[in-house]
């Protein structure tokens, strides 16, 4: 099958060769300019000469992520893509995830918000639990966390886009499985500037019908001859895209470093620093209403009284809740801050030449990491239970919430506004919000990181060989404590109200629209960690280049350690809790006083081999098969993976890696044609994966999406395409990725031959922009097709599509006025895979999921200095 899906994706790429060469021959070979050095690449070269960057010369710029530092992205035998920060902000992201449409391969649920909780998939591996599984973020070179996708601590909570950053540079599949830890999929690293030339910038933006206000700044410069500096940031604060009326995105970022140049031009050394401290929104499910004929949903409209494009959970009356302390504190009161990351960073890199023929590279980080994940989720019910004949037993909790179901023992017989101006008064909505509010406490995320790699070069016969040895190690604390609480609300995305339950006798059941403490999801999630993971790695390379053929193979050998505890629920005090309606009797879930012990080591081996043939100087060709591990970690506690003493037990050992199999073949073209510089990459990949994970969300779900074991085989294979043209002030972008993927076995037999959920065949990404110089003006136009609603296949839901703006006048040499639009005909919309809700009709229902941010926006003044 392997060998087919190759020679498929070969027959691709070389018609699309011979278009590409065709027009070349009509005119002069381009020949690339003089690589740029890793510090300051063409594009940048360029943007400071005030012009559009060369398309080929681009490609010239070396690769820094994932490799050994030495080769551009022409002779590279990885698919890379490079992103400016220019190119970036033009349109505005609204999130870490944003950015990465703009990376072929991947596939993100970019509608998380900027307070992160994306799930990143990449070539066609979806995400089974959430997160980023198989994707790393890294900041000059170390991953932000060891693992993309800890239980409330995936990746893009700790990491933001600013002016701070040179480039976004990503390798999909490839070297990333040994030059990086636990990221076989990708590796998207965030380059920041470092000063080589003196100047800098500083913006104020505003939202155009959204309370936003936002500084940025940045500014490098050469101390001396032999050293430079640079600093930036920003702060912000306002009601978020969803303009609420408090300030529930508010906060700041600084980064700096200081680059000392060793004598004799022998390296550097680096001293680096961030502190990030912002609390800022996310979205869980934003609900629409959907037209469904047959298994297809499609004709999103939004609910009468929400509208996912701008509705929230996020409400005056809700802003603060209560909880029940595990320390023997009582209740407690939570702020409703969404996610709220405050990280300390200092770290260092090291560059040394000991010989024309050797060098050392050392990076060292260490981050002081806590916060919160402080927020409401929604999901939709309707009002009045429409199954007859309920009971209810003594100890049933009871979940539903509506009128006729039973809740803490009692049925349900009317509902009230809890607060508000319609507190007291009976609630007849159709629908309510019964999911929870959330409170969890991430009390030490800290994390030591650091990375050795030796270089050497050396002629061998009539080529050059090149070998790289090194060591990864990472200590990565995660300790936590979830307090995920019952909880009743209207449905209504501006400023919703909470409400309180009665029994059919006047029993309050609620208090300010809380059911019960800790015990939302059962058991499992009223929990505490206290976990260490260490992962000591060290890797080898070896390369040979002779005229235009470059050869690597390279292996990595992962040796993880975890230790800690992890603590669950069991039944705990009920406790009478006051509102302004009156009194009520919550229960509650407390931890266990037997913890589950972890202390064990497992280890796994990662390689890649990969070539390059450069055909000419604008057409280089490469094949490259890899196999890359991936560690399970704090997903696999409290779920029988473990013996009595913390080591892993039969079902522990079999499912505690999961290993990513990728096979590609790729084309890398660039010259000129009509009047302008274009470049292009095309690469067919082939993958497969073997998964076994945890996935607590799923208990509660309905049937059959409710099993949490996750134990399934994926096959994926597709074609990432990537290019760039400019000729005179005119720009293009185009990216795009096609991967069919399939479940190929399950321990779930109903799901063998199915599309895993939430993963479009196509996604796309086409950018043209025209810099005129006293004007430019660009739009950009991203979407998917259709995709599964999940693992089952029960319904297909439509595929959207979104269109970004932006317009920037000079009027003056250093001054820029900007307009930047989101969404610019506001559309409804949806990524990922989604469930329904109560039916309204015969052909509509409630749609869950979360929806794209409607239109945004934004306008802003910049001088750059």
């Amino acid at each position: 099958m392997t060998m087919k899906v190759l020679l498929t994706c070969g027959s691709t790429i070389a018609m699309t060769a011979m278009f590409a060469a065709a027009p070349v021959a009509a005119q002069t070979t381009t020949t690339p300019a003089a690589p740029a050095s890793a510090t300051t690449p063409a594009a940048d070269q360029a943007a400071a000469a005030g012009a559009i960057p060369d398309a080929a010369a681009q490609s010239e710029d070396i690769v820094v992520t994932a490799s050994t530092g030495e080769r551009s992205r022409f002779r590279s035998s990885i698919s890379v893509s490079q992103l400016s920060n220019e190119a970036i902000q033009n349109f505005t992201p609204r999130s870490v995830a944003e950015i990465l449409r703009n990376v072929p391969g991947l596939q993100p649920s970019d509608t998380a918000g900027p307070g992160g909780n994306a799930n990143i998939g990449v070539r066609g591996i979806p995400v089974s639990t959430g997160g980023s599984e198989y994707v790393a973020l890294q900041e000059d070179g170390l991953p932000d966390v060891l693992f993309g996708d800890i239980n409330f601590g995936n990746n893009d909570y700790w990491i933001r886009f600013d002016q701070n950053v040179k480039t976004v540079e990503a390798v999909r599949g490839g070297s990333a499985s040994t030059f990086a830890s636990q990221a076989p999929g990708a590796v998207i690293n965030f380059i920041s500037k470092t000063g080589e030339k003196a100047g800098g910038e500083v913006a104020y933006s505003n939202g155009l019908g959204f309370r936003e206000h936002r500084v940025d700044f940045d500014y490098g410069a050469p101390i001396d001859d032999t050293t430079r500096f640079h600093i930036g940031g920003y702060a912000r604060n306002g009601g978020g895209y969803t303009n609420e009326n408090f300030n529930i995105l508010r906060g700041y970022q600084i980064k700096a470093n200081l680059t000392k140049d060793l004598p004799d031009n022998r390296g550097y050394i680096r001293l680096l620093f961030k502190r990030l401290d912002e609390q800022a929104p996310t979205n869980t499910t934003t609900p629409s209403l959907a037209t469904v004929k047959g298994n297809t949903i499609s004709n999103f409209q939004p609910l009468p009284t929400f509208d996912g494009r701008d509705g929230s959970a996020y409400s005056i009356y809700n802003r603060y809740f209560q909880y029940l302390d595990y320390d023997g504190g009582g209740i407690k009161t939570a702020e409703m801050q969404g996610i709220h990351p405050r990280v300390t960073s200092i770290g260092a890199q090291f560059h040394y030449d000991i010989s024309d023929n050797l060098t050392l590279d050392d990076t060292i980080r260490y981050q002081w990491i806590s916060g919160n994940f402080t927020t409401q989720f929604i999901n939709v019910t309707n009002r009045v239970n429409t199954v007859a004949g309920v009971s209810c037993a003594a100890t049933s909790p009871g979940a539903n919430g509506v009128i006729g179901s039973c809740v803490n023992g009692q049925i349900v017989g009317s509902i009230r506004y809890a607060a508000g101006p319609n507190a007291g008064q009976v609630y007849t909505g159709s629908y309510i919000n019964n999911n929870p509010n959330i409170n969890t406490l991430m009390k030490n995320m800290n994390n030591f990181a650091n990375n050795l790699t030796l270089n050497g070069k050396f002629d061998v016969g009539p080529g050059k060989a090149r070998v790289t040895a090194g060591v990864f190690v990472m200590k990565q604390n995660i300790v936590q404590d979830w307090h995920v609480n019952r909880q009743f609300s209207e449905l209504n995305g501006t400023n919703a109200a909470p409400l309180d339950l009665f029994s059919t006798t006047g029993t309050q059941l609620t208090a300010a629209g809380q059911a019960g403490f800790n015990d939302n999801w059962g058991s499992c999630c009223a929990r505490r960690v206290d976990l260490t993971y260490t992962d000591a790695a060290p890797f080898l390379q070896v390369g040979y280049e002779v005229g235009g053929l470059n050869l690597d193979a390279s292996v990595r050998y992962d040796s993880v350690h975890g230790e800690g505890t992890a603590q669950g629920g069991v039944a705990g005090p009920t406790t009478q809790v006051r509102d302004a309606l009156g009194v009520a009797l919550i229960p509650s879930l407390v931890l266990s006083a037997t913890p589950e012990k972890i202390d064990y080591t497992d280890h796994y081996v990662s390689w890649s081999l990969g070539a390059l043939y450069a055909l000419s100087n604008n057409t280089s060709v490469f094949a490259r098969a890899s196999r890359g591990g991936r560690f399970n970690a704090d997903r696999r506690v409290l779920s029988g993976n473990f013996n009595a003493d913390g080591s892993l037990n039969a079902q522990g050992q079999a499912t505690s890696v999961n290993f990513l199999n990728q096979q590609e073949i790729g084309l890398k073209q660039r010259g000129g044609v009509l009047g302008g510089s274009y470049s292009v990459e095309i690469t067919g990949f082939h993958s497969t994966l073997t998964e076994n994970n945890y996935d607590f969300t799923r208990i509660n779900q309905p049937a059959p999406n409710n099993n949490p074991n996750i134990s399934n085989g994926y096959r994926s294979y597709g074609v990432e395409f990537s290019s760039r043209f400019n000729a005179g002030n005119f720009n293009l972008a185009v990216d795009a990725t096609y991967a069919a993927s399939k479940i190929v076995s399950s321990a779930t037999a109903a799901l063998v031959g199915n599309k895993p959920g939430g993963l479009p065949d196509f996604l796309f990404v086409v950018s043209p922009s025209y810099d005129a110089g006293p004007v430019a003006f660009g739009v950009s136009v991203n979407g998917q097709t259709s995709t599964k609603s999940d693992d089952f296949n029960l319904y297909t839901i439509k595929g959207s599509t979104f269109v970004n703006g932006f317009v920037t006048v000079r009027p003056t040499e250093r001054v820029e006025l900007g307009l930047n639009v989101n969404n610019l005909f506001d559309k409804l919309g949806f990524r990922g895979g989604g469930s329904l809700g109560p039916t309204v009709s015969s052909t509509t229902a409630v749609f869950n999921n979360t929806a794209l941010y409607g239109r945004t926006v934004t306008g802003s003044v910049r001088y750059r200095f």
